[in-house]
């Protein structure tokens, strides 16, 4: 028979050892019983019988009525045939025949009764003027225990009891405990089976848990109500489990931020070399253009092209110049070198003021939609860059005719400031990136615009001076940047 599974394995190894323990128990009691009972009754009769011979022995013969109550209570309570006779042979008190103690009791000295005298096997002095020997009765043959013992004047008293009821004793406790040995045994069958399983399930349990405690699976706990050593094992293990849960979750949290600063330091690798591309695009244009007018002034090249290479050579270093600093102060901004310096404002006249002087002479309809007295508690200076790089924005991307307009939206704490402007929407994959240096949607960097693509990258760094947000969105007919300003509200 083939058993499968760790619990069923653990309850029948379990089951067939403790029965196997328990029928050899069972045999050692059987064999014992039939082969040392029948002795072992033997001798504990042969030590009554001393015990009560001695007891005779201390019997004034005189007196009847003594006599009589020894021997019938020794009679009664051990079943002892006992005979007290004179040298001669002549009986003077036996317990033999249910009417004999009334009859010697009585003194009637018509009836004689004479002592048998038995073959005895072997002989034995056990002390005390007790003799003991095992006899053999000549006129049926049967087998006696018998303890003799010499009274005054010559009497003799005789303490016997037949072999055959000891053996009939020994044969009805031998069958007695083997029946109660056999239930016994059937009992703690079903006992070793409860046992068994109860014993198996936790350890089965702990095997599965164990299993897939190997294979990083915590979920499991064992479910016991045992005191005992095996439910003390099955807590440590339920502990185990949750040590090496929460050892996991730490490792798996530590591991998380490890691959998001790994991951933040590849894209601020990439962005570096972005940055280191996008700075030598911009600067090897002019100053391949400085260099070759450069090289035509000094070749003396006609008197009237000397003025357009010059004012070439001028705008192209204006442009470097705008360039290295715009860098340096986006630089300023990222690495806090610039401190915030806020204060109470009007940021409605602020936007009013912008609009007039970036879209002047511009064929595009503004409109300035944040309500009047609208109070911001931030720094002049570096809201005004933030929004003026939107409205910049918006003027390179939005056609002729089209719409500029700046709306507030005021909540309890903050001013929401947004800036939409009608035109082509942003893709999806530009949102997060028009935030870097140097992108610009255009893909082409095209010299024209007069636009670097820091601009966006200088709103990000003055927000997060400031600790607040800002974003982009999609409109229906264009595109919205927004940026939150915190509301100054009067003590």
């Amino acid at each position: 028979m083939k058993i499968k599974g760790l619990k069923s394995k653990l309850w029948f190894n379990i089951f067939t050892q403790v029965a196997l323990i328990f029928a050899v128990f069972v045999a050692v009691i059987a064999v014992c019983n039939v082969s040392l009972l029948s002795s072992f009754f033997s001798a504990r009769e042969k030590g009554r019988l001393k015990e009560q011979t001695v007891r005779v022995s201390k019997l004034d013969i005189s007196n009847v009525n003594e006599v009589s109550e020894l021997l019938s209570e020794i009679s009664e309570k051990y079943n002892f045939d006992v005979e007290i006779y004179a040298y001669s042979g002549k009986i003077l008190y036996t317990t033999y025949g249910s009417q004999m103690m009334d009859y010697f009791a009585a003194g009637q000295p018509g009836f004689v009764m004479m002592h048998e005298d038995m073959w005895a096997e072997k002989t034995e002095d056990l002390g005390g003027g007790v003799t003991f020997y095992k006899a053999i009765r000549r006129m049926d043959n049967s087998e006696y225990l018998v303890c003799h013992t010499s009274l005054s004047d010559g009497v003799q008293a005789e303490l016997r009891i037949k072999k055959e009821l000891i053996n009939s004793s020994a044969a009805v406790a031998n069958e007695f405990i083997i029946i109660v040995s056999f239930i016994c045994f059937a009992l703690s069958i079903v006992w070793v089976l409860i046992f068994a399983k109860r014993f198996s399930k936790p350890i089965s349990q702990m095997n599965d848990i164990t299993k897939d405690m190997a294979q990083l699976k915590f979920n499991r706990r064992i479910e016991t109500d045992r005191t005992d050593e095996v439910g003390q094992l099955a807590i440590s293990v339920n502990e185990l489990s949750d040590s090496l849960s929460s050892a996991l979750k730490n490792l798996e949290r530590i591991n998380a931020g490890l691959k998001d600063e790994i991951e933040a330091e590849r894209r601020l690798d990439v962005m570096r070399r972005e940055f280191v591309a996008n700075v030598s695009h911009e600067l090897k244009t002019p100053i391949s253009i400085i260099s070759g007018y450069a090289e035509g002034l000094k070749c003396n090249i006609n008197p009237e092209s000397r003025e357009e290479y010059c004012d070439t050579i001028i705008d192209e270093s204006v442009r470097m110049n705008k360039l290295v600093l715009s860098l340096l102060e986006l630089s300023k901004y990222e690495s806090g070198q610039i401190p915030v310096n806020k204060q109470p404002f009007d940021i409605s006249v602020m936007a009013e003021d912008m609009l007039k002087r970036i879209f002047k002479g511009k064929n595009i309809q503004t409109a300035n939609n944040i309500q009047k007295d609208c109070i911001v508690f931030a720094d002049p200076s570096l809201t005004e860059q933030v929004l003026k790089a939107y409205l910049e924005n918006a003027a390179s991307h939005t056609n002729q005719g089209g719409e500029v307009r700046i709306e507030s939206v005021v909540s309890e704490n903050s001013v929401k400031i947004e800036v939409y402007n009608t035109g082509s929407h942003i893709e999806n994959e530009d949102m997060e990136r028009i935030w870097q240096s140097f992108y610009r949607g255009d893909k082409s960097h095209n010299r024209e615009s007069g636009r670097f693509g820091l601009g966006l990258s200088i709103v990000s760094a003055v927000m997060k001076m400031h600790g607040n947000d800002c974003g982009v969105y999609n409109t229906e007919n264009g595109v919205c940047f927004w940026f939150e300003a915190e509301r100054y509200l009067n003590a």
